[in-house]
């Protein structure tokens, strides 16, 4: 599949809404139809949002509501969850405490207090009681990288049905992006079951976050700083404040305003390494200058961690060589997580 040469540099000033509904289409040249639009998407922006995608409203909004329930409990609360409890970078950060990890090409700047994202987090990753396709007698793979399961959750006498409601909205994106990297394999001209056998236990974490509102005008301060994600690709689920900017080839920063109905999805590094770059691992950045409270929740959809991401031979060419030697999906992710949480222990692991 082409894109077209004028836009192959990422000078793109909006972001594309793409119509999810031929992704259930029985018919295999709707879903091509799909994967070339979302192709055209890829290379050019690296960031659409998409609609009909499937997940119930319903659950939406009351996850949401969860999220401002956990930011809203004191800090000594949250804390029981506290990161530094977890050997899996799982559970609650604090405002100020987590540094921008920059891209594979950028590397991340020295941990510096007035760089650290302005924004606190509650983190879960993957595990089977979240995953429609496993049952109760499945275990998880040999986990090398220790970033598999152990999620730290609020007691149930402070946020009763907060566990459940995660876990469900979990399973929900699971399920569409599972979908969703098919497209991608068809998008790619490879066969759509390519990626399959590569995301039984996939490496998916989701986060819940809160922006609070700038502490005064003349003092602005970076909710998240500039960076590119880890994974294959990211789903964000958004509010209503319009606070993520993506950054285009001539280095202007786009908005990415909330659109109601819709999710934002955008490439991350190890899909981008994947197709050698042709599909785009945008820069991008939050910051929450509206004076409101902003509540996101992003979606970190990759494949199992003992996968090796190779750049796929039909992304090769003598002028186009490889543009990163083969390494385990694993690795990368546990290695960007050690750039954004500075200081953190890392506990032994098995053959990275």
């Amino acid at each position: 599949m082409s894109s077209s040469p004028s836009l192959e540099k990422g000078e793109f000033d909006h972001i594309p809404v793409i119509d999810l509904a031929p992704l259930r289409s029985p018919l295999l040249q709707e879903r091509q139809r799909l994967a070339r639009e979302i192709y055209t998407a890829c290379t050019q922006v690296g960031f659409f949002y998409i609609k009909n995608h499937g997940i119930p409203e319903e659950l939406i909004a009351t996850l949401r509501e969860a999220a401002q329930r956990f930011f809203s409990l004191p800090e000594e609360q949250k804390m029981e969850t506290s990161i530094r409890k977890s050997k899996k970078y799982r559970g609650f950060i604090p405002l100020n405490c987590e540094q921008p990890t920059g891209t594979d090409l950028e590397p991340a700047p020295e941990p510096d207090p007035s760089t650290a994202a302005f924004s606190e987090a509650f983190d879960i990753g993957y595990e089977l009681d979240a995953d429609p396709q496993r049952s109760p007698t499945d275990t998880l793979p040999a986990d090398a990288y220790e970033l598999y399961g152990d999620n730290q959750w609020p007691r149930d006498d402070l946020l009763p049905g907060f566990r459940e409601v995660y876990r469900r909205y979990f399973a929900e994106a699971l399920t569409l992006c599972r979908a969703m990297i098919r497209i991608f394999a068809l998008a790619l001209d490879l066969p759509e079951d390519f990626f399959d056998p590569m995301v039984n236990y996939p490496g998916a974490t989701s986060r819940m976050l809160h922006y609070p509102p700038q502490p005064a005008a003349d003092a602005i301060r970076i909710g998240l700083g500039e960076h590119t994600d880890y994974e294959c690709f990211t789903l964000l689920l958004q509010d209503q404040v319009p606070a993520l900017q993506v950054r285009n080839s001539r280095g202007e920063w786009i908005l990415a305003p909330p659109i109601p109905g819709t999710l934002v999805v955008n490439i991350a590094d190890c899909l981008s390494i994947w197709t050698n770059k042709i599909f785009k691992s945008t820069i991008h950045r939050v910051t929450n200058l509206t004076g409101q409270e902003r509540y996101t929740i992003p979606f970190f959809f990759g494949v199992d961690y003992d996968t090796t991401v190779s750049v796929l031979p039909s992304c090769i060419s003598d002028d186009r060589p490889a543009c990163k030697p083969a390494f385990k999906a694993g690795e990368w992710v546990r290695h960007q997580m050690t750039r954004a949480y500075p200081g953190y222990e890392e506990p032994a692991r098995g053959d990275s």
